[in-house]
């Protein structure tokens, strides 16, 4: 398997690219004095361009007496997906992809979700019990590791509508496991019928959780307190272009000028105005949920009207079997579910998969998430956790994180995995999942000054392999990452 190069609706090109080209992130608890410290920075954080394709996605929570919504635009660059009904009764393993012992469960609740991966590995979904979960790419994630129990960021979904009632379950035990992901860095938005809503990003390898409550929750491709310090000062300004803080922007304006109960055809012209139109990168499907109804209504990129799915009047008892419509059909209706078979499952795992870099063990990942009990499918002994630290002697603006691969992505300042975060505390972490096991020197410097570039003055410094040798060039630099994972850190002196 290949690192991804852009994961669904989550990833951010990382080829090529120069050590400065991360956007800034922000999400810390207790950061009402961090977001007074950064107000100088707000016009340059908002005016950094937009975010590049492949890393969109918008998405909001608004409930009224009556009913409750969750609307998503899934933004990517290929269509092509399954809705999937999911019996109760259905025992699962997380894919053993990536060590430790893959979580086993047997699922509680019935549900409906969307892939693009095959049964077991949604992007998201409602179960019988009205909670609902969409997940969007955050490039700051950090997932937990400390848990022996693993499972992937996509099973994490169907684990959730699996066995839990509602957000708050959810959140009673939001950290159980320890998140191996096979590309995708993301955060998820939960709400359920009675109302209650919450946005959960894992960073520094702890869950950070934002509760919705009652009111309306917003959200795309930045943490929620950058996209709240950003909100500040563009809802006084032209909202121009479709980068995520501008989405979030026009999604929090459309909620604040909502009066009354929310109605589909709000959510529908809140979702056109965040979607996506390019020729090669655009909005695949939005769909939005009716929690207390239990109805899910569906627009994909290729239909010319809006389907609805009955997910309340579907049989989820174990009998029934897993089902499933092809999501870009002519017709999609709760009459038009068929049976999955091996052969419709591997089909969609041939068609996708390889997209976005897993190209080994199709047949076995297939048979895999539909019958666990005999799995093939062998861990990745190629791949490999690199997780960064940097550490300053006082906090202020954002670091930026790169990987090189040889002395001349070194002396050219570019490198193949590049990462930025804000240092709103004097440590902070990134996380390069599944990279190839090789040979790599990390450096970072801290941009100051927010124009994304290293400039005169701007602390630079590298992980030293040998502290004794404080070189800067490559093989002074490089160190061999042969291990699972590996934690190193970067100190700007």
């Amino acid at each position: 398997m290949n690192t991804p190069k852009k994961p669904p609706c989550l990833s951010r090109g990382e080829s090529g690219n120069r050590m400065p080209v991360r956007r800034p992130h922000c999400e810390r608890k207790g950061c009402s004095s961090l977001c007074s410290r950064l107000a100088v920075f707000a016009g340059m954080i908002i005016g950094l361009g937009s975010a590049p394709a492949g890393s969109a996605c918008s998405a909001f929570v608004c409930s009224g007496p009556d009913e409750v919504l969750l609307a998503k635009n899934f933004d990517w660059h290929f269509g092509g997906g399954y809705l999937i009904k999911n019996p109760g009764g259905v025992t699962r393993r997380a894919l053993p992809l990536f060590g430790g012992e893959p979580a086993t469960w047997t699922s509680i609740h019935g549900s409906l979700t969307f892939t693009q991966f095959g049964v077991g590995l949604p992007y998201g979904g409602i179960n019988q019990r009205g909670l609902a979960i969409e997940m969007l790419w955050l490039d700051e994630t950090v997932y937990p590791s400390s848990a022996s129990r693993t499972i992937g960021e996509l099973e994490w979904i169907q684990y959730q509508l699996d066995t839990r009632a509602s957000v708050a379950e959810v959140l009673a035990n939001v950290a159980e496991f320890s998140i191996r992901p096979v590309g995708g860095k993301i955060h998820y938005l939960l709400a359920d019928a009675s109302g209650d809503s919450a946005l959960v990003e894992f960073l520094d390898g702890s869950p950070h959780v934002h509760r919705g409550g009652e009111r309306s929750l917003a959200c795309a491709n930045d943490t929620l307190t950058l996209s709240e310090l950003a909100f500040a000062k563009l809802r006084t300004t032209p909202l121009k272009g479709n980068s995520s803080r501008v989405r979030y922007a026009r999604l929090r304006l459309e909620l604040e000028t909502l009066s009354g109960p929310p109605s589909l055809a709000f959510g529908w012209a809140s979702l056109a105005k965040v979607a996506e139109s390019g020729a090669k990168y655009r909005t695949q499907w939005s769909a939005i949920y009716e929690l207390r109804q239990r109805r899910i209504h569906l627009k994909s990129d290729q239909a010319k009207r809006v389907f609805t799915l009955d997910a309340a009047g579907l049989d989820y008892a174990p009998v029934s079997g897993t089902t499933f419509q092809d999501l870009f059909g002519k017709e999609v209706g709760n009459d038009r579910f068929a049976p999955l078979t091996e052969a419709a499952n591997l089909a969609l795992l041939r068609r996708n998969l390889p997209k976005v870099g897993l190209n080994r063990q199709l047949e076995a990942i297939g048979r895999h998430l539909l019958d666990p009990s005999a799995s093939e499918v062998r861990p990745l002994e190629d791949r490999t956790t690199l997780r960064v630290g940097v550490r300053a002697k006082a906090p202020g603006a954002f670091v930026r994180i790169a990987v090189f691969g040889s002395q001349r992505e070194l002396a050219g300042q570019t490198a193949q995995h590049v990462g930025s975060v804000l240092l709103d505390q004097t440590q902070r972490e990134f996380a390069f999942y599944n990279l190839p096991k090789a040979r790599y020197a990390v450096g970072a410097f801290h941009d100051l000054n927010q124009d994304g570039r290293l400039s005169p003055g701007e602390p630079l410094a590298y992980f030293h392999p040998d502290p004794n040798n404080r070189g800067t060039n490559y093989a002074a630099l490089a160190f061999e990452l042969d291990t699972p994972e590996r934690s190193l850190e970067v100190v700007f002196e």
